[in-house]
């Protein structure tokens, strides 16, 4: 079977382990029959694994399944690193009394491919930045805790301006590759509280968490535009990138998600229509194209 066995006496020693378990633990079958079981656990987890399996061999509950309980399960390697694993137990009596057989399966491959797989449900996957469901739920949970903690959030709706101009000059992949160096730019200065989302297209949405004022928040955005947003290189190009900004707080623009949310979209638009209103004060078309046309 391709699991690793492994026998215990009551007192947790272990009486056999089969070539599988000397593979995945690195140790020996006569290194692990010196030891009790709480060897292949890790350090910080084996006085309390001492009392489970105390608990488990006077309770003589009989077999539990793989993946029968909903915490996780770490082993240990002689090495110190260690996997997760899932253990499957059972009882059996033998001349020398009741024993315990242990089934573990290495399921590291397993949890690693669940995590990207939840990475990819709540990530965009062109820039890496949260999507739109884990934006939601960040935001919820960021004003359910203001809320417990009498604090603000900000919440800012940004959107790059003429970024369709972008796109015409140099073509998508351009486009693609402004989006990911924007989106690496915004999350480099960001607090581990804060979340940067990409809604969708060219829209990006900022949650800032426990602000102090309105005007402490403009003051982050601002330090943030100016620092992060402007020239891009992108392949051969250099690309100048504006951003516009509409910003909410809760709660004195709104008490709901919903209603923040159509706030900074508000004042989003507001900002868009002024740089529509005077588009000679933005150069959407990178340097490189304003080079060649002075040529």
């Amino acid at each position: 079977m391709p699991d690793a066995v492994i026998v215990a006496d009551g007192e947790g020693r272990i009486v056999f382990a089969n070539r599988q378990a000397e593979g995945m633990t690195g140790y020996t079958s006569e290194e692990l029959g010196r030891h009790r079981i709480e060897l292949l656990v890790p350090k910080r987890l084996r006085a309390i694994h001492k009392e489970h399996r105390q608990a488990y061999y006077r309770s003589h509950n009989g077999e539990r399944a793989m993946g029968a309980v909903e915490y996780d399960l770490r082993a240990r390697r002689k090495d110190g690193s260690e996997f997760s694993a899932e253990i499957a137990l059972g009882p059996i009596d033998t001349p020398r009394g009741r024993q315990t057989v242990a089934v573990i399966r290495d399921i590291t491959k397993r949890v690693q491919l669940e995590s990207q797989l939840e990475h990819m449900a709540l990530h965009d996957p062109l820039t890496g930045l949260a999507n739109r469901t884990l934006f939601f739920d960040r935001l919820r949970q960021a004003m359910l805790a203001a809320g417990r903690d009498r604090k603000q959030v900000a919440l800012v709706m940004m959107d790059i301006d003429f970024f369709k101009a972008i796109n015409d000059a140099y073509g998508h992949l351009a486009g693609d590759q402004v989006l990911r160096k924007l989106a690496l730019r915004l999350t480099f200065p960001m607090r581990a509280s804060d979340t940067i989302a990409r809604i969708g297209g060219d829209e990006f949405a900022w949650i800032l968490p426990g602000v102090a004022s309105r005007d402490s928040a403009a003051r982050i955005v601002c330090k943030l535009l100016r620092t992060n947003v402007g020239n891009l290189v992108v392949g051969p190009q250099l690309i100048k990138v504006f951003v516009s900004t509409g910003m909410a707080l809760y709660p004195d623009d709104g008490e709901n998600s919903d209603t923040l949310i159509r706030k900074a979209d508000l004042a989003l638009y507001a900002a868009k229509r002024k740089v529509h209103a005077h588009p000679s004060a933005v150069t959407p078309i990178g340097l490189s194209a304003r080079k060649r046309s002075r040529r």
